[in-house]
């Protein structure tokens, strides 16, 4: 494939080692990373000794176990190959490339270099008239605890970032009258869970379960229950009241130039008296890395995508006018200790959709 090879070639004028990864890939580490977008998929089979294997849905996470293999510090990665995974009017077996950038301390370089190494990759396989949207989950985030929203519905509301019909869902719930949380549940453990604190719950839900001669051991345990519980009770009695609501979706509603992003950000910031540590300062320095590569690059504020592991910048890159990115990435530092890291590793990297680039020759 003459635009594969093309691409391939650019990575690895950056300095990328190409490293080897199967098309049948124990399955486990994509189940317990990617959340419920990619599990529910991919393609899942098992071996002769019953262990899950599934045909490769994506490059980075094996490129990340190699590189934790390896017990490498820091490097380059470029891959290029066939992916299967199920999608939404589209093949389910098609071609990617993609980079990933692993181990670099100066996150704000390399977000901007991940950033110009896919434009110059889409340019050298003849990529025009390109635009590029960015999105950072950490500035989402860092709004969130400013508004001091619960820590259960800040864990949805980060896993719903990036899906607007969902955050506009999720929103509205959370601006409903409150639930009847403790119904049905025996008195003591209602008044255990008015406390919110999981070690008085773990007791409770432990002394219920031994009285109705449930097992203590093997399968869920008392702290696994009592903890899922409490989220449960704060999703069903936490309210937002007007004010916080408005401020998050006049937040989400920030679209705006790149080069005007940092303004905007700021206006926002006085205007509601809160502070997102670094978010100006952020998106400042990514422009200044950025500009005059594409005619079209927009910051939007409510961009995200919808995999557990991201943390920070998210990007995609379209030929302008069409839906469909050719592009799509971003920073994933949790991934890596998610995948048995011991402490965590910078990770920034982009997939390019080989298959539309082929469409378009």
């Amino acid at each position: 494939m003459a635009v594969l090879d093309t691409i391939l070639k650019s990575l690895e004028a950056t300095g990328c080692t190409f490293p080897e990864t199967g098309l049948l890939q124990p399955a486990d580490p994509f189940l317990d990373t990617t959340g419920e977008d990619l599990r529910r998929r991919i393609f899942l089979t098992q071996d002769n000794f019953g262990k899950k294997m599934c045909l490769r849905p994506e490059f980075t996470i094996p490129v990340c176990l190699e590189h934790l293999e390896r017990g490498w510090i820091k490097a380059r990665y470029a891959y290029g190959g066939k992916v299967f995974r199920q999608r939404s009017g589209d093949a389910s077996e098609f071609v990617q490339a993609g980079f990933e950038n692993l181990g670099s301390v100066d996150t704000n370089s390399a977000d901007i270099d991940c950033i110009l190494t896919a434009i110059s990759a889409l340019k050298s396989a003849d990529q025009s008239n390109l635009s590029l949207v960015l999105g950072d989950q950490a500035i989402f985030v860092s709004l969130l605890d400013a508004l001091q929203i619960p820590e259960a519905w800040k864990k949805r509301l980060i896993r719903a970032f990036g899906d607007e019909k969902l955050m506009r869902d999720h929103l509205e719930t959370l601006s409903s009258p409150s639930q009847n949380a403790f119904e049905h549940l025996p008195a003591e453990v209602s008044a255990a869970l008015e406390s919110r604190v999981l070690s008085q719950v773990t007791e409770t839900v432990k002394n219920e379960m031994m009285a109705q001669g449930l097992p203590t051991s093997g399968g869920r345990t008392a702290a696994s229950i009592a903890e899922r519980m409490i989220d449960k009770i704060e999703l069903a009695t936490a309210r937002l009241d007007d004010e916080k609501r408005q401020k998050l979706e006049t937040f989400l509603a920030i679209d705006v130039d790149l080069k005007d992003a940092a303004d905007a950000i700021d206006d926002f910031e006085n205007q509601y008296g809160l502070l997102l540590p670094m978010a100006r300062e952020e998106l400042a320095t990514r422009f200044e890395g950025i500009q005059g590569t594409l005619d079209k690059i927009r910051y939007k504020a409510s961009f995200g995508r919808r995999l557990d592991y991201y943390t920070g910048l998210v990007f995609e890159i379209y030929r302008q006018d069409e839906e469909k990115p050719l592009v799509g990435g971003g920073r994933y530092d949790r991934l890596m200790t998610l995948l048995g890291s011991p402490e965590e590793i910078p990770a920034v990297g982009f997939a390019i959709w080989v298959d539309r680039l082929e469409e378009a020759k």
